[in-house]
């Protein structure tokens, strides 16, 4: 692998974008709307020219920056041939290549999540969209998606060399790559060799679509990203200040703004917004939207936009964002995470099976060894059986699902 070559990854909740250089040239592939600063800043630092903008496909439950890019750089959009797109510049084939600097990429047609797929391969890396993810694959069941085509993509996709480094859109566990080899010995939908069962196990999920998908659809077929206003957290903040009828409309759960949120900041779950339109339109105010990392609030945007509300901003980054500037915020009751959970549920059992082992019964003593393989074993696997335990939990199912909104881009929800 030649030192000349950076991979650079970026996260937004939890989908992942990557920026690709070599020399002075740099690929962006699946640009999230909520990370522009985090790109220019990364560009500019590194004296990056952006020779392509990439999304590997028409994505569904989030807002694609490629469009903004384009406009801001003057880089061309590519992507498959088979994409509706108004944005795109450059239709990709399957086994073109692509040249960024002194190395070249090739085009991997990659269908079965959507039929205008691409993944990029090169330099021992796999960039797999929404296709191939850790531990899973992308659902099938829109966008022409297709089991059959999943299968035979996957298949053409174990045909890598084992050491190739996987690096998806999306993880919903925050893993950020895995190795091939890894993945094919313990991805089920990887491993299975047949293809009527993958096609029936596939066909047999019924899944929850993303929130608001026709429209987040749209607007990337149409680039009207473009249109959204973004605003900093602190340009917000000062925006507010100058300004009494400029309001913060905070659209994560009301879990989520019960934990923390902006002073005076109204909140409307981006699930309920739409049954709020009239009364927000009549309220001639201006509206800085936001969310938890900025994946929600351009959607409510656009739909406040859609509805005839005209004064709306996007804040980037949302509250994360907000906090991580030491912006001021009011804390409320706060949940406890799940990491949280089992360790303390974890230690609690190993305490216990000491206490019983000393006073009641040697035997007890197994508890604690069962706790501590336990353990072992979910940081080897890096699955938890005691966290998927506690997420059945009424109050982890609530806080949870609040949190997540809608279906994922995954089979496995």
């Amino acid at each position: 692998m030649g030192k000349d070559f950076i991979s650079k990854q970026f996260i937004a909740g939890s989908c992942y974008s990557y920026i690709l250089s070599s020399q002075e040239e740099a690929l962006i592939i699946d640009p999230h709307i909520s990370l522009l600063d985090e790109y220019v800043k990364y560009l500019g630092k590194a004296k990056l020219k952006l020779k392509y903008i990439l999304d590997t496909h028409t994505h569904a439950d989030h807002f694609s920056l490629a469009a903004i890019l384009k406009e801001k750089f003057k880089a061309p959009v590519l992507m498959h041939e088979k994409a509706i797109s108004e944005v795109a510049d450059r239709r990709l084939k399957a086994n073109e290549e692509l040249t960024l600097g002194t190395k070249r990429f090739k085009v991997i047609y990659a269908p079965g999540h959507t039929d205008d797929t691409i993944n990029i391969y090169g330099e021992g890396r796999l960039f797999t969209g929404d296709v191939l993810l850790i531990g899973s694959v992308g659902r099938t069941d829109f966008q022409n998606g297709s089991p059959e085509s999943m299968f035979d993509t996957l298949k053409k996709l174990k045909s890598l060399p084992d050491e190739t480094i996987v690096f998806p859109a999306h993880d919903y566990k925050g893993k950020k790559f895995s190795k091939l080899a890894k993945e094919k010995e313990t991805n089920p939908f990887l491993k299975q060799a047949n293809k009527e069962a993958f096609v029936q196990n596939a066909r047999s999920k019924r899944l929850p679509k993303p929130f608001n998908i026709d429209n987040i659809i749209r607007v990337n077929q149409k680039g009207e990203a473009k249109s959204l206003e973004m605003i900093s957290p602190k340009e917000a903040r000062e925006f507010a200040a100058k300004d009494p009828k400029v309001k913060f409309l905070d659209v994560r759960s009301a879990l989520e703004y019960k934990e923390i949120h902006i002073k005076d900041s109204i909140n409307i779950p981006i699930d309920m917004l739409s049954s709020k339109i009239e009364e927000l339109s009549k309220s001639n105010q201006t509206y800085v939207v936001l969310c938890r990392t900025g994946n929600r609030s351009p959607m409510a945007a656009d739909m406040l936009l859609q509805s005839g509300i005209r004064s709306v901003k996007v804040m980037h980054g949302g509250m994360t964002r907000w906090q991580q500037e030491r912006l001021p915020v009011i804390k409320g009751e706060s949940f406890m995470s799940l990491e949280r959970q089992v360790r303390i549920a974890a230690g609690s059992l190993v305490l216990v099976g000491i206490i019983l082992a000393q006073f009641v019964n040697n035997a007890f003593v197994w508890v604690s060894i069962w706790v501590s393989c336990g353990l072992i074993f979910a940081g080897i696997t890096n699955s938890c059986l005691m966290g998927m335990l506690l997420m059945k939990l009424p109050y982890n199912k609530k806080m949870y699902k609040a949190k997540t909104g809608g279906g994922t881009c995954s089979i496995s929800q």
